[in-house]
């Protein structure tokens, strides 16, 4: 029997199903899909994906090609897109896995025009920009597909999508410019259903909605806006075992550079995890933890394999064997905020030492 003592990311999915519903109840379009790319933002694809599956999801979106082949093994009879759409010999491979690739430049729409108007069920998506300049076709590329209906019926485009460049932050003026062009679009299109709203999206109010939403963020506990109250819930524990603890008998600094010193009789935890599981070393001497329900600060830097924190002020009798590093006290997004990053890098981030659980959490 095989006994692990590592780092442990516990994944609540009773929480991330009662997100999707949350996103569901805020949406007034026709379809609720969900975004489970980069392995379901690092929480594991199968267990959340068959989960969401399990809650009624019908529609799943993937970054790449090889995240829909993963992805079609565990959910036989869902709808799969892929937004990196098909690449130079991959639309094969695309019909095999009845996976349906967003189209997001001519030449993509060549490529997959010449497979699908002799496949009757080839189904594919139409992403166009509507003003972030990353993938998409520009308005006169959209103006000039328009023109050409055969065209859009051999590559059975069923769906138009665009994407929001500052959804979560809701006075944007790029959210309303956005819309703008994509309403032009739409009338481009005018028998296609639509597809704008993201996470933060969803909150922007039912103008961005049309028919299909795709969140991503939300559902595994992300806030769509750090200025307001966080409707979704948190949906993980992070935690790591305490390798060793140590009492000083004299001041001292903790580990390299000699960045902090702790004084005399202060007890120090060496836990197994660092930098090479995902915490990031921008939280050298700012991290906490928890033992129980005491918060203790990490002190020194994050390294590749361990962290410190200092345990004094925990009763001998009450230390735990490991410390949690995320909860519900301390969220992805307050990870985040400390490190000047997102929720989703600290999430994907976390590396294949860290073992994923999947449990129903004690609020």
């Amino acid at each position: 029997m095989t006994i692990f003592d590592g780092p442990l990311l516990e994944v609540d999915l009773s929480r991330v199903v009662a997100n999707y519903r949350t996103l569901q109840s805020h949406f007034t379009g026709a379809e609720c899909a969900a975004v489970v790319k980069a392995n379901a933002y690092g929480l594991g694809a199968e267990a959340i994906s068959t989960a969401l599956a399990d809650a009624g999801c019908q529609s799943f979106f993937v970054a790449t090609l090889e995240e829909g082949i993963a992805l079609r093994s565990m959910l036989p009879d869902r709808r799969i897109a892929v937004f990196h759409g098909v690449g130079h010999g991959e639309a094969m491979a695309f019909l095999h896995h009845r996976l349906i690739p967003v189209l997001n430049s001519p030449q993509q729409i060549e490529r997959w025009h010449e497979v699908a108007r002799a496949n009757p069920n080839a189904p594919s998506i139409l992403h166009v920009d509507s003003a972030m300049a990353r993938l998409g076709l520009t308005p006169s590329e959209w103006a000039a597909l328009a023109a050409q209906p055969d065209t859009i019926r051999d590559c059975q485009i069923s769906l138009l999508m665009s994407h929001l460049a500052c959804a979560s932050e809701p006075e944007h003026p790029q959210n309303a410019s956005q819309l703008a062009r994509f309403e032009s679009a739409c009338a481009a299109f005018p028998t296609l259903p639509c597809s704008l709203a993201n996470s933060a999206g969803i909150f922007l109010g039912a103008p961005y909605h049309y028919q299909l939403a795709r969140p991503g963020c939300s559902l595994y506990g992300i806030t769509p806006d750090s200025s307001r109250p966080n409707p979704v819930q948190n949906v993980v524990r992070l935690s790591a075992p305490i390798l060793q603890i140590r009492t000083l008998d004299s001041a001292q600094s903790i580990g390299y550079g000699a960045t902090i010193e702790r004084p005399v009789g202060s007890r120090i935890a060496t836990v197994a995890i660092g930098y090479a599981d995902g915490i990031f070393r921008c939280l050298s001497n700012q991290l906490s933890g928890y033992v129980g329900d005491l918060q203790v600060p990490l002190v020194g830097r994050v390294t590749m394999d361990m962290l410190s924190f200092d345990v004094s002020a925990v009763p001998e009798g009450q230390m735990s064997n490991r410390i949690v590093l995320i909860d519900d006290r301390q969220d992805v997004d307050a990870i985040a905020t400390l490190a000047g990053t997102i929720g989703y890098e600290v999430f994907t981030r976390l590396g294949r030492r860290v073992r994923r659980d999947y449990v129903e959490m004690v609020a």
